[in-house]
């Protein structure tokens, strides 16, 4: 049931019934007459003689009466200002980043082929998918006979709901509250901020001159981050935000420690508006030892409510009603947005591209097909493989592409490697033990192998190889069902030539005149050669010629 009141202000007991009234149904229009002061008590004498009214009556005084109540007098998570509204459909918030394109150089003597007209130039994207996390409910009791004992005094009611309901609503803006600065941590554990050092504000011995350092520092970053960077971002994305779209998070010594004027000016922004920019969080509870402050944008925050309600339960024997206040939230923060850590410890490096090399390979890892690792270094027959190796680069983390996989001494054409370390080993695989080299550099410097044992039974696949051999690998098969073709043979005679039968890869020919199987008598010397048929070839190495020599 909705109640149209703003209740913000303490009010009488007859001005909370009739906003009750005023958003109830017909039925309880009909029954409950307009409240007054002199008739209060019957209108409560009205609502607990029928049962119907008296539920609706307790609904619209907690769910919308007790809410707004409780609002006013509870206190506020300060960090609510940052949520983005509500998610009315589903349970997850999408949230993506295009990265940028690499230029082309355009040549007019150039001609432009196929690849440049219609291949693809997929930019970087990068994807978070924010589900909800949070899935809370805050009960309270409502006693009857209190809630009646209340009409006795003008203003009971009011007092009544605010004492009932301040507690489930503090508790919840205060969980909220937690869980919410408590992503600042999430996010450090997960090495997301770029590190700034600054002088330690908070310490009751720092100076004027730490506070100016501190103030030239966040100057310093909040015109930085006004610049295309992946730096400082967790998701290492080009990212940028102007000074209007930035936000600080302070601590409170920190804040009393430098001088807001000029903290305002770090942003372009006069003292006047600078209060809308700042927002004093507890060191204790962002949880970072030695933080100082965090500059990041309104945007690092996705946090979105899925379902704010209340339900309710009456008891009848013990003559109270329970609600049950319901809140469903997203609480995360974004990757892609520029997020700086002013800290006492140590700062982050930033490390040139070319200051990065790889130095050697990890060990490389195999799992089965079951995720299981292969400690041995055995692969079996017919079984798929994941090979894990990456670069290591000097310092650690640094930029680096990803390493290549060459197969070596595999047998069958079917047992197979990718370039994602995927490995098949076919079961026709007639190879013991095959070798698998990884190359992390262009020039293949830095590389490492390792050589797998392959057991298990071993299966003939069809085409069997024993009877339609393609050594070569051309697609062209060998002699069969002989690898190598019979030559012609004489007898007494040496005249007398005796040509074999044709086989099912190759025929014997004069010339061009077939002559399987025959015998032939010379007059003249003759040469004869076994002729592939299509689809065919000689086997390497096989005699597929003779010249016979004519006796006279």
């Amino acid at each position: 049931m909705t109640v149209d009141v703003k209740t913000l202000r303490k009010e009488p007991n007859w001005t909370i019934l009739n906003a009750i009234r005023d958003g109830a149904s017909s039925e309880f229009q009909r029954r409950i007459p307009d409240a007054t002061k002199a008739n209060v008590q019957q209108t409560l004498s009205d609502l607990w003689d029928y049962g119907p009214t008296r539920n609706e009556f307790l609904d619209g005084f907690i769910n919308k009466i007790g809410m707004e109540v409780a609002r006013s007098v509870s206190w506020t998570n300060p960090l609510a200002k940052f949520k983005i509204g509500m998610l009315s459909n589903g349970d997850t918030i999408e949230e993506y980043i295009v990265g940028l394109l690499e230029a082309k150089t355009y040549d007019a003597r150039r001609d432009y082929m196929e690849k440049d007209l219609f291949g693809q130039e997929v930019p970087d994207v990068q994807t978070s998918y924010h589900k909800v996390n949070r899935q809370n409910f805050y009960k309270v009791t409502v006693n009857e006979p209190i809630l009646k004992r209340a009409f006795l005094s003008d203003y009971g009611l009011y007092g009544l709901i605010s004492q009932i309901m301040a507690s489930p609503m503090t508790s919840d803006a205060l969980d909220e509250y937690l869980l919410t600065v408590g992503l600042f941590r999430q996010y450090y554990d997960n090495g997301g901020f770029f590190k700034v050092n600054v002088p330690d504000i908070a310490d009751t011995a720092s100076d004027t001159a730490d506070a100016k350092a501190f103030i030239r520092a966040v100057r310093a970053y909040a015109s930085k981050l006004g610049f295309l960077s992946t730096h400082y971002n967790a998701a290492k994305m080009p990212v940028a935000a102007t000074p209007d779209e930035l936000e600080l998070f302070i601590t409170p010594e920190g804040l009393a420690a430098v001088d807001v004027e000029a903290l305002a000016a770090a942003f372009n922004l006069p003292y006047s508006e600078f209060g809308t920019r700042y927002t004093v969080v507890r060191q204790e509870d962002i949880g970072i030892e030695g933080a100082q402050a965090i500059l990041t944008t309104r945007d690092f925050f996705i946090i979105a409510d899925q379902r704010m309600e209340s339900r309710s339960q009456p008891n009848p024997v013990g003559l109270y009603d329970n609600h049950f206040f319901h809140h469903w939230q997203v609480i995360s923060a974004s990757r892609f947005v520029p997020t700086i850590l002013f800290t006492s410890a140590e700062q982050t490096t930033i490390i040139a591209l070319d200051e990065t090399p790889v130095t050697s390979i990890a060990a490389p890892v195999i799992t089965d097909g079951n995720g299981n690792t292969v400690a041995d270094n055995t692969v079996d027959r017919g079984s798929v493989y994941a090979i894990d190796a990456y670069a290591v680069t000097t310092p650690a983390n640094g930029e680096n592409d990803a390493v290549r996989f060459e197969l070596v001494g595999a047998l069958s054409p079917r047992t197979i490697l990718s370039q994602t370390g995927l490995l098949y080993v076919s079961p026709d695989e007639d190879a013991t033990s095959i070798k698998v080299n990884i190359f992390a550099t262009d020039d293949n410097t830095v590389s490492t192998s390792i050589t797998l044992a392959v057991e298990g039974d071993k299966v003939n696949v069809w085409p069997l190889p024993s009877v339609l051999p393609d050594a070569d690998d051309d697609g062209l098969l060998e002699f069969v069902p002989t690898a190598v073709p019979a030559a012609p043979t004489t007898g007494a005679n040496k005249n007398k030539v005796t040509i074999p039968d044709a086989t099912e890869g190759f025929d014997y020919k004069d010339g061009a005149t077939v002559v399987n199987g025959q015998t032939l008598t010379l007059t003249a010397n003759k040469t004869i050669t076994a002729v592939a048929k299509a689809g065919y070839e000689a086997k390497s190495g096989a005699t597929v010629s003779w010249n016979l020599v004519y006796t006279a």
